[in-house]
């Protein structure tokens, strides 16, 4: 490539990152930022200590530069200050050598051990406001719909709970505490410089406007630049978590270098986002570095006059100097920060975005009934459901399950069982019709307290990485050692978990993969033993599995099924022979199979069998 091309791209560069942004719907609106105070209302008193150690230091810095002035106005060149200002009057104490060596020391110890204590408060707040954000945003998150899960990926949603709050953490932990302090050194060095030399200062002053500028031009651009790398990092979290997850599908059809293709296009995304958010931010700051060098340049030029005038001292020169090769870099940083705080406050947007999303009803304490006891009879009447509107995976659904029924449901794959699940599950809604359990609509009831009425045993079920014995118990965390032994033998678990060295103490691995998957299946059928919940559902529980290791879950599938209103997905005949009845999903409706299988089943009343359906 020329020359003639480089400058070409970089000039077509520089006008793309430089181009005014649309109107981002996700910035941060002023309302907000009290939203996210209230993360720090527990923690209020660490806060105010950390500003008042703060405003200390601050004053102590501000100080300092003063000891010149007197060392040489007063003590080397032997002038008697006239008391008629304040910093005149402190001239007159400290005229002698060993008082002002003194007065220093006195102000670094002050200093120093201020500035620990304003360290360890702040630390403290930091950590408190982080864990009282991280906290309630993950409860609140988890009060989501499960369809909100089922439609976003794992890496995406992750990035979100923890790269933007990192973010927000260190801004609470960096800029904010800097942007206080910086605050404070301009007003307290503001205020001395206005003693020393008012026209002086006034000189200074007058550049101001320019960094105002500065932030008007970049703020916006920087902002929705630091937005579309948040989200490009977050695809990139959201892919990579799909690879490692899927990485047995990947190393067996050989992927690694389509993996590697696709994973690096969703890199490149964000690394031209980061590049013109970091070119924006060099922009910015070569702008301000310019005005405060112009602001340097006038002091010296108009302080230098005055000097050669007379109108000024030596020491006060100097002194003013000193302070304004400190104030204007400090400056510099204080009317950088609206801009280095683009990424926090887009981080802050992405995080009120999301608790803007409404949780489930009922989720938050209240809004949701909770009946005295549970019958489980479970009646669909006229559902329909689609994942879009315009294609409905269920239509007109009727079907009654009565307490105690097992209820098998069969189709063709794509029919919409798994579907029918999940709506028992309130993991969507209808977009017609009603689901009841017990007369009450599923819409009016508490989700959490509908999701402990039912047990499940999936194809697809999961187990966390912690030891056999926590894994039986999450269906119900109060149980006893003794009740998850009891599940373990009538799930049929118990002699392979007493023949691992650990025993019930072993860990299970990632998702399971130290057990076989009929002991995975089998672990998950304890599970629903353990809880005993009235309401069971089986999805293809035996999907995966050996014939031998079927018919032992099949036998144990048989004692589950007792007394709880059950429904069972299945195409294996061995299974189905546990229903009462059989439905078929068929384009989008439940009908009764009337070639079903109807082996009696100890336990169940098999009279009149496909006679009392309300199937449609």
């Amino acid at each position: 490539m020329s020359i003639t091309d480089y400058c070409r791209r970089t000039a077509a560069f520089t006008r793309e990152i430089m181009q005014q942004p649309a109107t981002a719907k996700k910035d941060l609106r002023f309302s907000d930022l009290g939203f996210f105070l209230r993360f720090a209302r527990p923690i209020w008193s660490l806060g105010v200590l950390a500003l008042v150690a703060t405003a200390l230091v601050a004053a102590a810095k501000a100080v300092l530069p003063l000891s010149i002035k007197f060392f040489i106005d007063n003590i080397l060149l032997g002038e008697t200050p006239a008391p008629d200002t304040l910093i005149a009057g402190a001239g007159g104490l400290l005229s002698s050598l060993n008082i002002l060596i003194a007065a220093l020391l006195v102000l670094g110890f002050f200093t120093g051990g201020m500035d620990l204590l304003r360290n360890y408060w702040t630390a403290r707040f930091r950590e408190g406001y982080a864990f009282n954000l991280q906290t309630t945003l993950v409860e609140h998150v988890l009060s989501f719909p499960l369809s909100y899960f089922k439609s976003q990926q794992t890496g995406y949603i992750m990035s979100r709970l923890s790269d933007d709050v990192q973010i927000l953490q260190y801004t609470v932990s960096q800029y904010l505490p800097q942007i206080a302090s910086n605050a404070l050194y301009v007003a307290f060095t503001f205020a001395i410089l206005c003693f020393l030399n008012l026209r002086l200062t006034l000189v200074a002053v007058a550049f101001i406007p320019l960094y105002l500028l500065v932030n008007a031009v970049f703020i916006r651009r920087i902002r929705a630049a630091t937005h579309r790398e948040r989200e490009r990092q977050a695809y990139v979290s959201r892919d990579l978590q799909e690879v490692i997850s899927g990485i047995d599908t990947v190393k067996t059809h050989a992927a690694e270098d389509r993996e590697v293709h696709r994973v690096s296009g969703t890199l490149k995304n964000m690394v031209d986002a980061r590049i013109k958010n970091t070119m924006l931010s060099a922009f910015a700051e070569y702008f301000r570095v310019g005005t405060m060098s112009l602001m340097l340049i006038a002091v010296f030029w108009f302080g230098g006059n005055e000097v050669l005038a007379g109108a000024m001292t030596v020491g006060d020169f100097v002194a003013f100097a000193i302070y304004i090769v400190t104030f204007a870099p400090t400056v510099n940083t204080f009317f950088a920060f609206p801009v280095v705080m683009q990424p926090a406050l887009t981080s802050a947007a992405r995080l009120r975005e999301l608790f803007r999303i409404p949780g489930e009803a009922g989720t938050g304490g209240g809004g949701g009934i909770v009946p005295a006891a549970v019958q489980g009879r479970i009646e669909f009447s006229g559902v329909r459901f689609g994942y879009t509107e315009s294609e409905p995976v269920l239509s007109d659904v009727n079907f009654i399950a009565r307490p105690g029924e097992v209820v098998a449901v069969v189709g063709r794959t794509g029919a919409g069982k798994t579907t029918l699940i999940n709506l028992i599950l309130r993991a969507f809604a209808p977009q017609e019709g009603t689901i009841t359990l017990d007369n009450h609509d599923l819409a009016s009831l508490d989700p959490r307290w509908l999701r402990r009425q039912i047990s499940i045993v999936s194809q697809d079920l999961f187990l966390f990485y912690t030891t056999i014995e926590e894994n039986i118990r999450y269906s119900r965390p109060e149980a006893t050692f003794e009740d998850v032994v009891e599940a373990a033998r009538k799930a049929q678990i118990h002699d392979d978990i007493v023949r691992f060295p650990e025993g019930y103490g072993t860990i299970v691995g990632e998702r399971g993969t130290q057990l076989s998957v009929g002991q995975r299946q089998r672990i998950a059928i304890a599970r629903a033993f353990l809880k005993d919940a009235p309401i069971l559902i089986l999805d293809e529980p035996t999907s995966a599995l050996d014939m031998q290791t079927e018919d032992q879950i099949r036998r144990t599938l048989r004692l589950l099924v007792r007394d709880r209103t059950t429904i069972l997905v299945s195409h294996r005949p061995s299974l189905l022979e546990l229903a009462d009845r059989v439905l078929t999903i068929e384009g989008g409706r439940a009908r009764e199979c009337r070639g079903a299988n109807t082996t009696d089943t100890p336990g169940t009343d098999r009279t009149s069998l496909f006679g009392r359906s309300t199937v449609s």
